[in-house]
């Protein structure tokens, strides 16, 4: 064993495996935190009737699995549905969830019990915090892996070096097993299926598909925007500007300043009407979000609570974001989109794109005024051009029936 700093001999607390390991005076005293599904879990029979899925580790009622859940609930199958939240009453009381979806907490035991019987799980993210626990995956049971990014130009797991940095190598096997677990990994395009096959470590099944999530934007949705506009109290006559800009690992906000005001204005003096601003921070920012929306100004509101993003992309008519994977959502709307970010030097330095921003069809602006000069010279014609050449080189095959093709596979899988 290493030796122990001073404070290390007092007390610390790491963790290996599934092992905890507390250091006190010296002495070590290790938990094995898989006891409880070992001895309750581990042996239970499988229910052939039960999908098990969960958005963001305990997230709300949103991405893939909100439209692989209401593609399943359209067909009427019957299914045992269960949702994993980190608040079981609050989402209750939410009304988000259809009532035919069974609500259970995130972490808890029963959530390991839910997991343990269930013939199917269903995940835009990791599981490590259940393998922690000592989850895995038994003979008969399914997982398919949503993920949870479109084209993303954001480099992901493997190929970051500070995910995957000896300090992280708990990290790393746990997400390595997580991968292994995974039957089948949803895509939407040739460039998704090289990057995730190395840097999601994954060796099964990848269906390209594309991303439930992304059926809204060929669907008629009149009824989502009134939703969206009701939600918020918007006057039908304004139009919406959505800023969705990405987290950073440093937990840097000062990228966050957008100039609402002025942005606005140019908005619409360029296409007319008036215009307010939801603004919607990621979820691992949250914590920043009285720090980043101005609470006095009427133009702008706080979207970063509302559960369903897709609903506010598909309600906007023009979007800003910086690294965001969800702006390559947007984009399938081909409706006006720009780039504000401040440090992309820094960024790409301590996280790298895939390929240049450059390359993407959104202008670029480092800065306010860079952005607003932008928004002035903003070429309509050009950027939809620009958009259908990306989408075609990237292989993208986004045609609004990707939640029925999964759930044809779900089926197929339930059968079995």
């Amino acid at each position: 064993m290493a030796k122990l700093r001073p404070r290390e001999y007092l007390f610390s607390l790491t963790n290996s495996g599934t092992d905890k390991l507390i250091m006190f005076l010296g002495i070590p005293i290790r938990i094995d935190r898989s006891g409880y599904y070992k001895k309750f879990c581990a042996d239970m029979p499988i229910d052939p009737n039960k999908i098990v899925i969960d958005n963001f580790n305990g997230g709300s009622y949103g991405c893939n699995p909100k439209y692989i859940t209401e593609e399943l609930l359209k067909r009427n199958k019957n299914y045992d549905i269960v949702w994993l939240v980190r608040n079981v009453k609050k989402e209750e009381e939410s009304g988000c969830f259809p009532k035919e979806v069974r609500l259970v907490g995130y972490g808890t035991k029963l959530a390991l019990k839910e997991l343990a019987g269930a013939k199917l799980w269903i995940d835009n993210q990791r599981k490590n915090y259940f393998i922690k626990k000592g989850l895995t995956k038994k003979e008969g049971q399914y997982f398919i892996q949503t993920w949870h990014g479109s084209l993303g130009i954001k480099k992901l797991d493997a190929d970051v070096d500070a995910f995957t940095a000896e300090y992280k190598q708990d990290w790393v096997e746990r997400s390595k097993l997580d991968s292994s677990m995974w039957d089948f990994l949803l895509t939407n395009s040739e460039f998704e299926n090289n990057i995730f096959r190395h840097a999601l470590w994954f060796d099964n099944d990848i269906k390209q598909f594309g991303h439930p999530r992304n059926d809204i934007f060929f669907k008629e949705n009149s009824d989502i925007k009134n939703k969206v506009y009701d939600f918020f109290e918007i006057p039908k006559n304004k139009k919406i500007l959505l800023y969705v800009p990405s987290f950073r690992d440093d937990g840097n906000i000062e990228c966050y300043k957008l100039a609402y005001d002025d942005i606005l204005d140019n908005l619409e003096q360029k296409f007319g009407s008036e215009w307010v601003c939801i603004s919607r921070l990621h979820p691992r920012a949250k914590k920043f979000d009285s720090k980043v929306v101005p609470e006095a100004n009427s133009r702008v509101i706080d979207g970063t609570f509302y559960p369903d993003i897709q609903e506010l992309l598909v309600s906007a008519d023009c979007a800003i974001s910086d690294y965001s994977s969800c702006i390559f959502d947007f984009m399938l709307s081909y409706k006006p989109a720009f780039i504000f970010a401040t440090d992309i030097e820094k960024f790409n330095t301590d996280r790298g794109f895939y390929y240049p921003l450059e390359s993407t069809p959104f202008p670029i602006a480092d800065n306010n005024m860079s952005l607003i000069s932008n928004i002035k010279s903003f070429d309509n014609e050009k950027y939809k051009a620009d958009v259908a050449a990306f989408i075609s080189e990237k292989g993208c095959i986004e045609d609004g029936h990707a939640s029925e093709r999964t759930v044809d596979l779900i089926e197929e899988i339930m059968r079995k």
